[in-house]
């Protein structure tokens, strides 16, 4: 077996209009995924004949082995320089992360989310019936002030932009927009038509000349060499803010579809009233929710890994799938998710489900092993607070008589129109 990498750069535009497009057609429809993967699960040796890993089993494999199969895969579409997520083991690894770690450990971000969700949330109320969007008016200002405090006291400079005023909500608006069409890439890769791909990269050279325009402010406050801190800070910039808002619009999307889940916890936030906020109970029910929603639509249902040498990886079948060298695998993590083998009762949403040993396996949209997100608790506490903010507003409806509800950038959610319901 030997999978090859694709190479849209070589096929001719009509050719890479349409493998974008059916990339992002199956982005939208998840369930579309989970039923590949099931067949994939099934015949596992066949999948494995094509470098798919499907299988819970098969997928932690390939994940604990960085070394056989490697994050360079996304290499390519980082536009905005080097960084975490496609680098190989070694000093240079180690060391970015433990930076990393230690500048995320001196957030609160529950406080800054909490504090800017109830804000949203009393402005919001008083829109009456009129619409507004959950993505421009919500979602990405909770991101915004739970992350910023990351780049210290540049935060509100590398938002406002050389000379901007760091007041102006406008400015900020547009530097929120800008980190959204550079992760947009992170997704789509060079499947991306030439169009997109070409307004990732300006709005990437925007972003790390936001980066170098505070370079001192930073170095004060990472106390480390800049050509580190900038590649840190922008990749921070890029993958921390748009990921975790795309996330919490799939949350919110996968929430509002399961009508009676919904109001049962809109029920559980009524009778935690002037103590919604401060209740660690409903919290936790709260965060396994959001986990469980997760589960069901995650932004990264598939990830490739590169093959840089000859080896092979346990399918889970009766044979392994032998990986040349050159190749590539692909890990097909929503089928994971719902591998009964490791998840009992699988197709059941149940978020307060034990999970027994594979409690890892329940953060794998955040990646497994060693190589997980080192965000993900934070992501979490910051969708966490997203949706408590939600469950103590009026009964939200997508607003669909304004024209399409959900509008899409790409593989992104760009739009998501929501009204409170009319009360009878």
């Amino acid at each position: 077996m030997k999978v090859s990498a694709c190479n849209p750069d070589a096929k001719p535009p009509g050719l890479r209009g349409l493998l974008y497009g059916a990339f992002c057609w199956f982005n939208r429809h998840i369930i579309v995924l989970r039923g590949i993967g099931a067949l994939l699960r099934l015949w596992p040796s066949l999948g494995g004949r094509f470098g798919l890993a499907a299988r819970a089993s098969a997928v932690k494999g390939v994940m604990t082995r960085p070394r056989s199969f490697s994050n360079s895969a996304h290499a390519p579409d980082l536009v905005a320089g080097d960084y975490l997520i496609a680098m190989d083991p070694g000093p240079t690894y180690d060391a970015d992360r433990a930076l990393l770690e230690k500048r995320l450990a001196g957030l609160n971000v529950q406080a800054d989310a909490d504090q800017e969700a109830q804000r949203r949330v009393t402005e919001l109320r008083q829109l009456g019936e009129n619409s507004f969007d959950l993505i421009d008016d919500y979602l990405m200002w909770i991101a915004f002030h739970a992350i910023q405090p990351v780049f210290g006291t540049a935060a509100s400079e590398v938002a406002a932009g050389a000379g901007g005023d760091v007041k102006d909500m406008g400015l900020q608006r547009q530097y929120l927009l800008e980190i959204r069409y550079v992760a947009g890439q992170l997704l789509a890769g060079n499947l991306s038509t030439l169009g997109v791909q070409r307004r990732a990269e300006v709005r990437a050279d925007s972003l790390r000349a936001r980066i170098e325009g505070v370079s001192s402010d930073l170095q004060k406050a990472w106390s480390s060499p800049f050509d580190v801190i900038e590649r840190n800070a922008v990749g921070l910039a890029w993958i921390s803010h748009p990921v975790t808002v795309q996330s919490g619009a799939l949350v919110v999307q996968e929430l509002l579809s399961r009508p009676k889940v919904y109001r049962t916890l809109r029920s559980m936030a009524a009778k935690a009233a002037g103590r919604v906020w401060a209740d660690n109970g409903f919290r936790e029910c709260v965060r396994d929710h959001v986990l469980e929603l997760m589960r069901f639509r995650p932004i990264f249902p598939l990830l490739a890994r590169d093959v840089p040498r000859d080896t092979e990886f346990e399918t889970g079948g009766r044979r392994n799938a032998l990986c040349p060298g050159g190749g590539k695998v692909a890990i097909w993590s929503i089928a994971a998710l719902f591998d009964p083998r490791a998840v009992p009762d699988s197709g059941r949403f149940c978020p307060h489900r034990d999970w027994g040993d594979e409690e890892g396996l329940r953060w794998l949209m955040f990646g497994y092993g060693d190589r997980q997100c080192p965000a993900k608790d934070y992501a979490v506490e910051i969708l966490t607070s997203v949706l408590i903010g939600l469950l103590t507003m009026p009964e939200l409806r997508l607003a669909r008589d304004d024209g399409k509800a959900i509008t899409y950038d790409g593989p992104l959610m760009s739009r998501m129109r929501v009204r409170f319901a009319r009360q009878a």
